[in-house]
């Protein structure tokens, strides 16, 4: 029997929790917006960004990690394009929800 490579077992983990991330940010995002153009609750204002704020941070620190293990594969690619379009609409999002 193989020993556990620990290292490539953290790396598929973090890969997980990257997609997880990206799919609970692009869901928050949605529900932002959504809220803005259809029903308008000023008072949530306050709560979606500080959460799109936070879903950054969490995902930049989560980037940054995946980034250490230098993969230049396709999924590297993959991670990295993603992480750059969900960024760019977390900040256009909360750039739309404040002014």
């Amino acid at each position: 029997m193989s020993r556990l490579d620990y290292k490539h077992t953290a790396f598929h983990v973090l890969i997980a929790l990257y997609f997880i991330w990206f799919a609970v940010t692009a869901t928050l995002v949605g529900m932002a917006l959504v809220n803005l153009y259809i029903a308008g609750n000023t008072n949530l204002y306050p709560a979606f960004i500080a959460m799109l704020l936070f879903n950054l941070i969490m995902g930049t620190v989560l980037f940054a990690v995946i980034r250490l293990f230098k993969n230049r594969t396709l999924l590297g690619k993959i991670v990295k394009y993603s992480y750059i379009f969900m960024a760019g609409t977390c900040l256009t999002a909360i750039i739309i929800i404040r002014y």
